[in-house]
């Protein structure tokens, strides 16, 4: 089996169709005897180097590059932190190649750009979706400025009648601010974004390697929100999230971040999250739980990449050491898993593949307990809400920024003795659950989040202001060009 086959045969289930496109596409780019002997450890580092070694254009190089952070997240390439900061290095070189040719740049400053905005907030889907529930939660906090007099927004998928129909109960009067534009169907969207006058210009939950994000930089302001312990790829004003700047900092040095953008983080209290209302009212019963057992809930899209076996062989012994104990696992795995826990926990396990009502079925759960994996935090929230005390680790992951920092823990052990002391104590999880769902309502103050969000707006144009006009090598993170050197005495110029 070559590593491109064992790639496939790893992908989540629901993410094969794609992950097979993807491979075709290195195949055709690269060649198949390109990745002999290479294993699935080597595979990101090793189709980094090939990428960057072919003589494709810039544009097949950059497809070729988000296809590999794409195999990264559905398939658990787990090719470690180098893989990360290569990447990304090689797009922010290619992105810079490109840009030469790009003869315009602002060169002042107007205030009308603090009242004009557009917003480019990735793929729409449907309203249980929660980046698509987020990005209206963010147009709010900006439409509902009455100092803000337009908010563009790009987006890809879809704004369907329910998508519009919810956008509008969430923004009232405000709704009318807003203009959409598709980036897939209008070509010409990114003339349309610059065009249109000075503005602001935000990402949220955008695609990570598409190269507008870097050339709306050479023209206004931005602002990026970052999640999902990964660095940004490119350029921004001002990096936001709810995590603290040193575990940002840290984190980004050691993916091979430029220094330049940690210290352009800063952490708000309160974001965009809302969660869904339960669609019905459902008890244990209705999902055949015990009235007297502990249920231990854990969820996710991804839960045969993100459960490493660390954290299944500490679950596995938790759950037999207590016939009280359910573990109760949601989310679409590959049926070795299935089988695996089906045949060694029996009737303590059970196996959801997809719930429509998510928030609802995790109010009858009594643990929410993340997987030691990068995300998990917008999951970690409904928990918290639907009355679930949730257990993760402290030294990665999202859900950190969620969860006061002395529930965390910062290793294997200490998270397992951890959830044993909450499995034994329903005093314990009922303390703990009141201080996160405390710490939840500052997060989820949305009046809140529009205040921040208009102070961070300010910064990015403080910011913006100093910086014009701005290097490319800035924007793109590449070194400076040397100064040359003066004809008498050999002197180098100085800047003027």
């Amino acid at each position: 089996m070559s590593v491109l086959d064992e790639i496939q045969a790893d992908a989540q289930p629901g993410y094969a169709p794609s992950v097979a496109v993807i491979l075709q596409r290195l195949r055709q780019a690269l060649g198949e005897a390109a990745f002999a002997g290479v294993t699935k450890s080597d595979f990101g580092l090793h189709t980094v180097r090939l990428i960057e070694a072919s003589t494709h254009p810039s544009g097949v190089k950059l497809q070729l590059v988000s296809d590999i952070s794409s195999l990264n997240w559905w398939c658990g390439l787990d090719p470690g932190e180098a893989f990360s900061a290569a990447l990304a290095a090689l797009a922010r070189r290619t992105y810079y190649q490109e840009a030469q040719a790009i003869p315009y740049q602002l060169e002042t400053v107007d205030p009308a750009a603090l009242r004009s905005h557009a917003v480019f907030v990735g793929r729409l889907l449907d309203v249980r979706h929660s980046p698509t529930r987020g990005a209206f939660d963010y147009l709010r906090a900006l439409a509902c400025d009455p100092e803000n007099q337009r908010v563009d927004v790009f987006h890809a998928g879809i704004l369907s009648p329910d998508l519009e129909a919810y956008a509008q109960a969430r923004l009232g009067k405000s709704f009318s601010k807003l203009s959409f534009v598709s980036i897939e169907a209008d070509l010409n969207f990114l003339a349309k974004a610059v065009g249109q006058g000075p503005r602001t210009f935000h990402f949220w939950c955008e695609e990570p390697f598409f190269i507008h994000i870097s050339l709306a930089a050479l023209v206004g302001p931005t602002l990026m929100f970052t999640c999902g312990d990964a660095a940004p790829v490119q350029f921004s004003d001002v990096y936001w999230y709810c995590q603290e700047p040193a575990y940002i900092e840290g984190l980004w040095r050691r993916i091979g971040a430029p220094p330049a953008f940690a210290e352009a983080y800063r952490k708000l209290e309160s974001a965009p999250f809302p969660s869904p209302a339960p669609l019905q009212t459902r008890g244990r019963g209705d999902f055949g739980f015990r009235p007297e057992e502990t249920v231990i809930v854990t969820v996710g899209n991804r839960l045969g990449v993100d459960m490493d076996q660390a954290f299944v062989d500490g679950m596995g012994a938790l759950v037999l050491s207590d016939p009280g104990i359910r573990w109760v696992v949601v989310g679409w795995m590959q049926g070795f898993w299935i089988e695996a826990f089906e045949s060694v926990l029996g009737s303590q396990f059970t196996h959801i593949p997809y719930d429509d009502d998510l928030i609802g079925l995790l109010g009858a759960c009594d643990i929410f307990a993340n997987p030691f994996r990068s995300g998990g935090g917008t999951t970690a929230i409904m928990a918290i809400e639907a009355g679930a005390v949730v257990m993760s680790r402290g030294d990665l992951g999202d859900v950190g920024a969620f969860v006061p920092p002395h529930h965390l823990t910062r290793d294997v052990d200490a998270y397992f003795e951890t959830l044993g002391a909450l499995v034994d104590d329903r005093a314990l999880r009922a303390a703990r659950l009141a201080e996160q769902q405390a710490l939840l309502a500052r997060r989820l103050d949305q009046d809140n989040f529009a205040r921040e969000l208009k102070e961070l707006v300010g910064l990015a144009f403080t910011r913006f202001a100093a910086r014009i006009p701005t290097p490319l090598e800035t924007i793109f993170a590449q070194p400076q060009p040397r100064r040359p050197a003066l004809s008498a005495g050999g002197l180098r110029a100085r800047p003027r």
